[in-house]
């Protein structure tokens, strides 16, 4: 094998040099095509002399390997080798080539010398040797030039064929004469310098283009780099890498744009409903689906000049609300089940320039926000309420961000009753805000502020603080419920800063109640667990609240142990008719095998308290039991339960005494 792969370096099929390899494939190429030269340079030379030796042995055995030698590359002239056969591209082929050009070179030496020695021995024509010697030396010279192209090829032909004709001129010439010869040694000598010369310049010449050929390669492949660079950072620019539709500069740039062509109409932002609920229920690759559905479905209502684009994170925007509302209507498919994943949009009429579009974006969000307030699957359009709305909004945002703010909030405690007895169960502890200027603000306002510029958990622990505080003074049992928002059971070290306020204030562990929603655990559902175990574990009560609000409230109870569970109105207030009344009396039944306490909130009239009581839930709250109340009131109340007891147990214990006397007359 090792003479094999010698042999293929040789004749420069293979080698560490992939330009000189590259090379000389490519001479081969180049020399197939005059090929014919050398043959003639062999055929003309050796018809010309053995038409006068015809009889010759070595004259018959030489014209016959010729002969076949010719007729073997006719045939490649008449019908060119298969691809992949031929010299440049198959080891086996460049092999016999390459011995082949050996053994023409072999046995035209062979021809001249053997009959230089047979006329040199017949004596008459002295010099008729030189003749043919001259011929031979100029056959071998030609070919070597015609094979310069390949250097092996050349190589052969001097080494083979030349060189012994000049050693055979210098032995033998007379000693006279030896001028002759050695001119005809330095002709062959500077025959194959210039051959191998040649080969050295085409080689330089070829890395030189190779080289230049793959510089122009790369500066294609960058050029092309660039464009595609180019026209990515142009998609990235305009589109959303995930949906594929305009992003929110882009889509501005569109608007304006049609603006200034005349063209308005309604702008909507739009807003997933349940968006969260997914990713936290199926995951965030679902999540990206449903976005990628949701897109499609606004993209498959855009016609004309009609626009769409993804704001970021679960918001879009489009210019044809309605029709892509109700596409968002219909269900998707996730994980082999149907989800209805809804959603709200704010609008706002834009038909001239001089409104801005960014404006006109900040009016539609403003309405996407009393959307969503008002309920899923809501659409508002911005008007003169929204504005007014609006503008109240920002004003408490800004008066949020002041100094001393979290001074001015306070706390109101709504009692909780058990249905079964009307006995006092627990307080629940609601934020109240009443600010200077802007007068009392609603918790539905603030607390969605709050949330959103982050000082939502400084209001939570500020106000728990003040509950517990509270609470501490209380001459009773009544428990003390308190709202975590979705900041602080979702914080990594909610749990433990929770457990060192209550030991701080000197309240019982076990009569705090902390009420969590479904929606606030959707921002990390993991921290949210692990943060309730804690508490569990330190002996506080954990609400599940708004049961019924959502469609993850089952998936919560089954991964999450809690102590009491709060219906949420919305089922209370439903039951008022039969079809709600029999939803009603499921969720209770449910909750009640799963052993768990059942709370019916806005139980707002008698007939409220009737069907909860009937149905069997455990504690009612809502403005028929009691409202709420400030702390004087609460401790008021709390004195009049106290007093009432003490008067029940009075009554009772003088009821026993005169049945004790009555008992002992009758004895006497």
């Amino acid at each position: 094998m090792k003479i094999v792969e010698r042999f293929d370096r040789m004749i420069g099929f293979s080698g560490e040099d992939a330009n000189l390899v590259e090379f000389g494939r490519e001479r081969i190429r180049s020399v197939r095509d005059i090929i014919f030269v050398y043959y003639l340079a062999i055929l003309v030379p050796f018809a010309s002399i053995a038409a006068s030796f015809p009889d010759r042995l070595p004259t018959q055995i030489v014209g016959g390997f010729l002969l076949l030698a010719v007729l073997l590359r006719f045939r490649h002239w008449v019908s060119p080798p298969v691809e992949g056969q031929s010299e440049d591209t198959n080891a086996a082929t460049a092999r016999f080539t390459g011995v082949m050009v050996v053994m023409l070179s072999c046995v035209q030496a062979y021809f001249y010398i053997d009959l230089v020695f047979e006329i040199d021995a017949a004596g008459p024509d002295a010099f008729l040797w030189l003749k043919v010697l001259g011929v031979g030396l100029l056959a071998a010279l030609t070919q070597g030039a015609a094979l310069s192209g390949i250097i092996y090829a050349s190589r052969v032909a001097f080494a083979c064929f030349a060189f012994p004709l000049v050693l055979l001129a210098a032995f033998r010439f007379p000693n006279g004469l030896l001028a002759v010869p050695i001119a005809g040694a330095v002709l062959t000598a500077i025959s194959f310098y210039l051959a191998e010369l040649s080969h050295k310049t085409r080689l330089k010449l070829f890395g030189a283009q190779v080289d230049a050929d793959e510089a122009l390669l790369e500066a294609e492949k960058t050029n092309f780099d660039l464009m595609e660079a180019r026209r990515s950072a142009q998609y990235r620019a305009e589109f959303d890498g995930l949906t594929g539709v305009r992003n929110r500069y882009a889509f501005i740039r569109d608007v304006e744009a049609a603006l200034l062509n005349g063209q308005g109409g309604m702008l909507a932002v739009i807003d997933l409903d349940r968006f969260k609920l997914v990713n936290d229920v199926y995951g965030h690759d679902a999540g990206d689906e449903v976005l990628k559905e949701f897109a499609g479905r606004i993209r498959s209502t855009v016609r004309g000049a009609d626009l769409a684009c993804r704001f970021g994170g679960e918001e879009f925007a489009a210019s044809h609300c309605d029709r892509a509302l109700m596409r968002l209507r219909r269900p998707m498919r996730m994980s082999g089940s149907l989800v209805t994943i809804g959603s709200s949009a704010g609008g706002r009429i834009l038909y001239c320039p001089e409104i801005g579009v960014a404006q006109a974006l900040q009016d539609a969000d403003s309405a996407l926000y009393v959307a969503k307030r008002e309920g899923l699957d809501t659409i508002r359009v911005f008007d003169d309420a929204i504005r007014i709305d609006a503008t109240r909004l920002n004003a408490i945002e800004a008066a949020m961000s002041k100094r001393g703010a979290l001074e001015q909030f306070s706390l109101a405690y709504q009692p909780i009753v058990n249905l079964r007895n009307g006995k006092l169960s627990s307080f629940e502890a609601l934020a109240r805000w009443y600010h200077p200027t802007l007068g009392e603000i609603s918790p539905s306002q603030f607390i969605p502020i709050a949330e959103r510029t982050g000082t939502i958990r400084d209001i939570t622990t500020a106000l728990l603080c003040k509950a517990l505080q509270f609470a501490s003074r209380w001459d009773s049992d009544c428990r003390l419920s308190f709202n975590l928002s979705a900041a602080h059971i979702c914080a990594e070290d909610a749990a433990g800063e929770i457990v060192s306020l209550v030991e701080q204030s000197g309240f019982p562990l076990h009569r705090l109640q902390l009420e969590i929603t479904e929606t606030a655990m959707m921002i990390n559902f993991d921290a949210a667990r692990r943060n309730i175990e804690e508490l569990r574990q330190a002996g506080c009560r954990i609400v599940l609240d708004d049961f019924g609000a959502g469609f993850a409230s089952l998936v919560y109870l089954r991964e999450i142990r809690f102590d009491k569970v709060k219906i949420d109105g919305s089922l209370i207030q439903e039951a008022r008719n039969s079809a709600g009344r029999d939803m009603l009396n499921g969720v209770i039944k449910m909750l009640s095998a799963m052993k768990l306490e059942s709370v019916a909130e806005f139980i707002a009239t008698e007939e409220d308290r009737d069907t909860a009581l009937h149905l069997g839930a455990n504690f009612g709250q809502g403005y028929f039991l009691g409202q709420p109340l400030p702390e004087a009131e609460v401790l008021a109340l709390l004195e009049r339960k106290k007093r009432k007891a003490a008067a029940a147990k009075m009554a009772s214990l003088e009821r026993r005494s005169g049945k004790e006397r009555r008992f002992k007359w009758k004895v006497h």
